[in-house]
C-alpha cells in the first residue's frame, strides 16, 4: 500500500515550533534540570549526615563533572564533600578502627524519586514557557 504524501499548511510555524523547542532544551534547560535534581539529594544529605562539629554538614557541595558531560546533551552533576572534609570518606565507608555510619547512599535512596520529578518539573515549566 503506497502511502500518501503529507503536506504541511504552515511551514513557517513548524519551523518556529521546532526552534522553540530546540532553545527550551539547550544546555541551559539541561544544567538546571540537574541542579534541581542534585539539590534535593544534597537537602537528604544534609539532614542524614552525623553532626560533630558541624563543618562536614557545611562542607557539602554540588560540583559540575566535566568528565561525564557531554555539551548540549548530558549535564552531569555530583553531590560531594569538599577537599578540607577528606574524612567524610570515612564516615561513610568506614575504615578498620571505626564503623561506617553512611548517609550518601542513603540519602540518594530515599530521595531518588523525589530528585527525578525535580527535573521533570523544570523541563515541563521550561517547554511551558516556550509554549511547546
Amino acid at each position: 500500500m503506497a502511502r500518501k504524501p503529507f503536506e504541511v499548511a504552515n511551514p513557517d510555524a513548524l519551523t518556529a515550533q521546532l526552534r522553540a523547542l530546540d532553545n527550551a532544551m539547550g544546555e541551559s534547560t539541561l544544567r538546571q534540570a540537574a541542579v534541581a535534581g542534585a539539590r534535593v539529594i544534597l537537602r537528604e544529605m544534609e539532614l542524614r549526615i552525623p553532626v560533630d562539629t558541624g563543618k562536614g554538614k557545611a562542607s557539602l557541595l554540588i560540583a559540575y563533572d566535566k568528565e561525564v558531560s557531554v555539551t548540549g546533551k548530558i549535564a552531569s552533576y555530583i553531590v560531594t564533600w569538599g577537599k578540607d572534609a577528606f574524612y567524610l570518606r570515612f564516615v561513610e565507608y568506614g575504615r578498620s578502627d571505626l564503623a561506617a555510619d553512611p548517609f550518601m547512599r542513603p540519602a540518594f535512596e530515599a530521595k531518588k524519586t523525589a530528585a527525578a520529578e525535580a527535573v521533570r518539573q523544570v523541563i515541563d515549566e521550561k517547554l511551558k514557557a516556550a509554549n511547546v
